[in-house]
């Protein structure tokens, strides 16, 4: 079941995200940012979605690799925020965490206290994600087959304090030979003054020529 936020003025699809049902963190970035792409006229959220912190000897979910601990519970959550948060054209509008009120495994049952919920240590993963400042750490682009792709020479951040966006340089590690050559996904990498950057590029074939 998929549920939308209230309407704003820009219109909002909602996803959800359980890894055993809905795949890895690869597939929740991939459906993202097609959905993002395809729809160029909404925003998205992940509406659902929660990690166990205990159960299964601690062994991950299906498609998950993180295991059911606490720690394995914050990493898991904050891995969603981070696929938000890198959506294509700043789309990404927000993470639910489902379901703050009863079974759902985000919370669990105090001893001896019926009817009483207490959150697992992990919800400070919340609290974390306050950062002073938010690099945007994945850049996504395209160039045809055999053509370098244009990369940024900056990245932006975002000081949380003043809500101000600056530019932070970066120089991306040069492709391997015959990284474009055929059509396909290239990922280049470096590490800027404020952490890693990830660059996507899409590889597509070259029109055809007309008469």
């Amino acid at each position: 079941m998929r549920h939308r936020l209230p309407r704003t003025t820009t219109p909002s699809h909602g996803q959800e995200k359980y890894p055993e049902w809905h795949g890895t963190p690869e597939a929740l970035d991939h459906n993202l940012n097609t959905i993002a792409t395809t729809y160029p006229d909404y925003e998205v959220d992940v509406a659902e979605t929660a990690y166990p912190a205990s159960g299964g000897d601690g062994s991950p979910v299906p498609n998950s690799p993180y295991p059911r601990t606490i720690q394995g519970q914050a990493d898991a959550i904050q891995r969603v925020f981070q696929a938000a948060n890198d959506m294509v054209d700043n789309r990404g509008s927000g993470v639910l965490v489902w379901e703050p009120a009863g079974y759902q495994p985000m919370f669990r049952a105090v001893p001896g206290l019926a009817n009483t919920w207490e959150p697992h240590a992990s919800i400070n993963v919340f609290n974390a994600s306050r950062a002073k400042h938010i690099l945007q750490d994945t850049v996504y682009t395209a160039t045809v087959v055999g053509a370098a792709p244009r990369l940024p020479s900056s990245i932006r951040m975002l000081t949380t304090a003043d809500d101000t966006i600056t530019g932070v340089p970066v120089r991306w590690k040069p492709l391997p030979p015959g990284a474009t050559d055929k059509p396909g996904e290239v990922t280049v990498t470096w590490m800027t003054g404020k952490g890693p950057v990830t660059a996507v590029v899409d590889v597509v074939p070259k029109a055809a020529n007309r008469s």
